[in-house]
């Protein structure tokens, strides 16, 4: 969808002092937040089984490639932008985004907090390994 992208593109802009090219992220940010609001939109929520686990996985590889493009979700108020633009293109064909923006902005916001979690547990994780194979 060229206008997610190009919504991905300016927040990008906005965030980082360096143009970074790599719209093959920008495609899969945009694809993946697409689908994600589409589900959670039908009521389905992030976890670990069944169809909330394919949602949780989708968010997550959209937040990776987050972080590839040095993108800081919480300080530019990414996901309501995105999801904002999401329902400006389908608001006609598919009424449940806007009935359900404020639930989906909060799931992508939560996971997005538990994903960054993770990603901290796993450094202090290879922090340790990296110490033990040192001494």
């Amino acid at each position: 969808m060229v206008y997610i992208s190009n919504s991905i593109y300016v927040l990008e802009e906005k965030n980082s002092n360096k143009r970074i090219n790599m719209s093959n992220y920008k495609e899969l940010i945009s694809d993946h937040l697409r689908a994600s609001s589409f589900i959670i939109a039908d009521g389905i929520l992030p976890s670990g089984k069944q169809r909330g686990y394919i949602l949780r996985r989708l968010i997550r590889r959209s937040l990776s490639a987050c972080l590839k493009l040095k993108i800081n979700i919480l300080e530019i108020k990414f996901f309501e932008e995105i999801v904002d633009t999401i329902i400006d293109i389908f608001d006609d064909s598919y009424l449940e985004l806007k009935e359900n923006r404020e639930l989906i902005i909060k799931t992508l916001y939560q996971e997005s907090e538990k994903y960054h979690k993770s990603i901290e547990i796993g450094k202090r994780e290879w922090q340790k390994i990296l110490k033990l194979k040192n001494k």
